[in-house]
């Protein structure tokens, strides 16, 4: 809707994980580069840990599309963690890497996974496992991962697995220190900075056919760090309603009155909420011209 009036190629706040959209700030670069690390060389284990909109399914999604079509890599993910078993967890793993050896316990289970990790390490492959959603593993799954890191040889591992989750993630890997010592890097995905959101509120706007920077006047980016505390999934969502607001009272610019507006309409935290009162649009149209 608001493509059209603004004169962009395509939506530049859109929720779905396109990698062209993804802004990396620093500490997201940093993370994505120590797990490539632990990756690459065969480290073992690696976790990236932080809030619901953080940047942990863009890491992710980055991820795929480096390594998932690389000929040296077998990569898979397994979209969630909340196995009842750890037979169960094993045989998901079996399933995403195709292996088809029937199996009847758990040791049937992890003996099919090691005899297809030592074939594929012979053939010169680096076999990867993401667990998302790992805050959802149970105490006895994280115990079964600390085993599959025995399969190595006498210098490196034959299983790579990249945990990503939220902030509980870390507090269960604290309860579980066999395996957390075993973990060569962390990831800590926190809010960005204020000069960081407004980076990537104008990054996506490029990407997606807009001016160097977005119709957004200097108080309404200022409205749009408060009330997403940083997050970028909050950013785009709140971006998003108030582009079509702007749109739909026949503006140009967005506005702290439309930013305030659209936080109250989209239900963000009442404790972030300080305004009193959401007003209206303002009629008066600003001299910025759209892109």
């Amino acid at each position: 809707m608001y493509q059209a009036h603004f004169k962009l190629a395509e939506e530049a706040f859109s929720l779905s994980p396109d990698p062209r959209f993804i802004y990396f700030s620093t500490q997201h670069k940093e993370s994505l580069y120590k797990t490539e690390y632990a990756i690459t060389q065969k480290k073992g284990i690696s976790a990236i840990y932080g809030e619901i909109g953080a940047g942990k399914t863009s890491l992710a999604r980055r991820l795929w599309e480096k390594y998932a079509s690389h000929p040296d890599y077998n990569f898979r993910i397994l979209p969630h963690s909340n196995y009842p078993s750890a037979y169960q967890m094993v045989k998901d793993i079996l399933k995403e890497f195709k292996i088809d050896k029937p199996t009847r316990s758990i040791s049937d289970a992890l003996d099919a996974l090691q005899a297809y990790l030592i074939q594929e390490y012979a053939h010169g492959k680096i076999t990867v496992v993401v667990i998302d959603e790992a805050q959802d593993l149970r105490p006895k799954n994280f115990e079964t991962i600390r085993q599959l890191l025995n399969f190595e040889n006498n210098r490196e591992k034959l299983l790579q697995i990249v945990l990503f989750g939220q902030n509980e993630l870390s507090t269960k890997l604290d309860r579980q220190p066999a395996l957390k010592d075993r973990i060569v890097t962390w990831g800590a995905l926190t809010n960005l900075t204020y000069e960081d959101s407004i980076e990537l509120i104008n990054f996506r706007w490029r990407v997606a056919g807009g001016a160097e920077s977005a119709p957004f006047d200097q108080d309404a980016l200022q409205a749009v760090y408060f009330y997403s505390n940083g997050l970028p999934r909050k950013i785009s969502n709140i971006c998003t309603n108030a582009l079509i607001r702007t749109v739909a009272s026949g503006l140009s610019v967005v506005h702290k009155d439309i930013v305030e507006y659209v936080a109250k309409e989209i239900r963000l935290d009442p404790e972030m909420m300080k305004v009193k009162r959401i007003g209206r649009p303002r009629k008066a149209e600003t001299t910025h011209k759209p892109a």
